[in-house]
């Protein structure tokens, strides 16, 4: 196999560091934009990377283009890359996405530009393998991410199995049973694609053997540069490229599910729009009685909430298109922002909340494999006010609450992928963490149940339930007894109520509600309203009139009761692709709890589905 590394002088052969194993190299990247470890990782991997685009993109300039895309890719999103050492497949998954994304671009252009008045030629249909090595990416992209990696590293790359092994931190006889088990699954996935039985033996036997193609050294060397804080300006149809594919994969992961609590809040509400756009009318600005079951409220703790540092905690997703994750305290009154960090490479934090005395943050971190499109989300423990201060806490989920005394967490996790939800809606899964001795307790809450909030007293949980039926849609809230058992129903079936947090006392409980009717099943987002519930006596009152076209993304109550903050974002209508294009605004709104004198504390803009602020918390 030709490798380009070799032949490269200037940049390359001065950095290159050959003794350096991917995961080091990345770890170096990610903690210190080491730019010369980058370059080592470009030298490495550039053959595999550019044979894919020659064999998908037939104008050998595009081709150059959509490598150095690839690369800009894995510049801007190298934390994201699990487990470090997988470097070589999660770069074949990229670039055949990139490679495929372009061609289509390509075909779109000359199709505009090529006369039709002959019609195309016609491929005979007894030559399947025709383009054999397109369908081996294809499938190669399909495997499971163990068997994928190897496949890539000691076939497209012809890698020893010994440096492999060590790489990815396996023995080497597990890689040769593993490696055997994967060649026989792509050549079965072949075989029904009608790849000739010949080819699909030799791959059975030996594994996919396409060429690694020697890249052009100057094209080598400027994907190299772009690991470098002084890699200048990018050209613009590789920028271009490169945020086509950024937002390709961003919108595969994040377009299908909510990222927040919200997620059965908003699959309930695209389920009931999804025929279409529903007439809208004004909401009134009045007191409204819902029908609501009268209950005691909790009984709460006598002693006064620990004093934080009454402060608000954001966690900021993206900035454009681009990953941006880190985490901003901020004062009220919007003045005063500065950012917490998070220690570069430990974590990338998707939402965080703080403990009851603001001492101690509760964070969700967001680990994703872009090949299998799958997020892992390990949750840690940190102290405020020291990013070193790590504890992981070995579990994952998509949610915390922490108990009054905080000592424990109330956890519930729930599926990324929408293939796991069942016919009735997402499936959840509920447990408590020790924050001490990390002891997993598991909660007996119903599956469709998801938990908002939890009871001064720790006698009950706030949570939100969601039925989906052929007839009907319900979404209500709910108090529930710790052994699973329900204590009261708090809304009826006229309104799609979520979201519930308690007011600091207890007594109140603040929450997002929507007219619904099972006759019509429709709603309409215009109508969408927060409301405040009065435990003791059971009235509801809605909060004055949202003012904008967005969708509320998550509600607290400030440490004294006294006022609310919230965070919206741009409702965006249209297929998918126009979706992705459009420029959305998200926003943290603070205000009276009746919805009065809102203030802006905090904006940010992005494209499409991509989540600029992705958590709100007040201590």
């Amino acid at each position: 196999m030709i490798t380009s590394a070799a032949r490269v002088s200037g940049l390359l052969t001065a950095t290159r560091n050959a003794g350096a194993s991917d995961a080091e190299l990345l770890n170096r990247y990610v903690a210190e934009r080491d730019g010369p470890a980058f370059a080592a990782l470009v030298a490495r991997h550039g053959s595999m990377v550019f044979g894919v685009c020659q064999r998908i993109i037939s104008d050998w300039h595009i081709a150059e283009d959509a490598f150095q895309a690839i690369f800009l890719v894995l510049a801007r999103r190298a934390a994201t890359v699990s487990p470090p050492g997988a470097v070589a497949g999660w770069l074949h998954g990229v670039a055949v996405r990139v490679a495929k994304n372009t061609r289509r671009g390509e075909l779109r252009r000359t199709g505009r530009e090529r006369p039709t008045q002959e019609p195309p030629e016609q491929v005979a249909p007894d030559a399947p393998d025709t383009d054999l090595r397109d369908v081996i990416d294809g499938e190669l992209l399909c495997l499971p991410r163990k068997y994928r990696e190897l496949l890539v590293a000691c076939g497209l790359e012809e890698r020893e199995r010994r440096s492999v092994a060590a790489a990815l931190g396996i023995p080497e006889g597990t890689l040769s049973s593993r490696l055997t088990a994967a060649r026989k699954m792509l050549a079965g996935r072949l075989a029904k694609r009608g790849v000739a039985p010949l080819s699909v033996a030799l791959i059975a036997l030996n594994g996919p053997r396409l060429v690694a193609c020697e890249v052009p050294r100057m094209v080598l060397v400027s994907a190299a540069k772009l690991g470098c804080s002084a890699a200048g300006t990018v050209p613009a149809i590789v920028s271009s490229l490169a945020s086509t594919a950024s937002r390709i994969v961003i919108h595969r992961i994040l377009a299908p599910v909510a990222i927040l609590v919200l997620a059965a809040f908003g699959a309930v509400i695209a389920t009931l729009t999804a025929g279409g756009a529903p007439p809208t009318t004004q909401l009134p600005v009045v007191a409204s009685k819902v029908t609501v079951r009268h209950t005691e409220p909790p009984k709460t703790d006598p002693k006064p909430a620990p004093k934080g540092p009454n402060k608000l905690l954001i966690t900021r997703g993206f900035k454009g298109t681009e990953v941006d994750r880190h985490l901003v305290l901020v004062d009220p009154d919007g003045k005063n922002e500065e950012p917490l960090p998070t220690g570069a490479g430990k974590y990338q934090p998707k939402q965080a909340w703080f403990s009851p005395d603001g001492s101690m943050l509760a964070v969700i971190g967001m680990d994703y494999d872009i090949q299998t499109q799958k997020s892992s989300n390990p949750l840690y423990l940190r102290k405020t006010d020291d990013k070193d201060a790590v504890t992981d806490l070995g579990v994952e989920c998509q949610l915390v609450i922490w108990s009054a005394d905080g000592t424990q967490l109330a956890c519930t996790d729930y599926p990324d992928i929408p293939e796991k939800e069942n016919e009735n809606g997402m499936v959840y899964t509920h447990f408590l963490i020790d924050v001490k001795t990390k002891e997993k307790t598991v909660l007996k809450l119903p599956n469709n149940h998801l938990i908002t909030d939890w009871s001064r007293d720790g006698k009950y949980f706030l949570t939100t339930s969601t039925e989906a039926t052929k007839d009907s849609y319900a979404m209500r809230l709910h108090l529930m007894n710790r052994d699973g058992t329900e204590h009261k129903v708090l809304t009826d079936k006229t309104h799609l109520s979520g979201m519930g947090r308690f007011s600091p006392d207890g007594k109140q409980v603040l929450f997002v509600t929507v007219p619904y009717t099972i006759k019509d099943q429709k709603i309409d987002f215009n109508t969408a309203t927060f409301a405040v519930l009065d435990l003791v006596t059971g009235k509801t009152t809605k909060l004055v009139d949202f003012q904008h076209s967005a969708d509320v993304q998550q509600l607290c109550w400030s440490p004294d009761g006294k006022r609310i903050a919230f965070f919206w974002r741009d409702r965006l209508e249209g297929t998918p692709e126009e979706i992705n294009e459009k420029e959305t605004t998200t926003a943290v709104v603070v205000c009276d709890p009746d919805g009065k004198n809102q203030k802006t504390i905090a904006i940010a803009k992005g494209k499409g589905l991509l989540q600029t602020i992705s958590g709100l918390d007040w201590r």
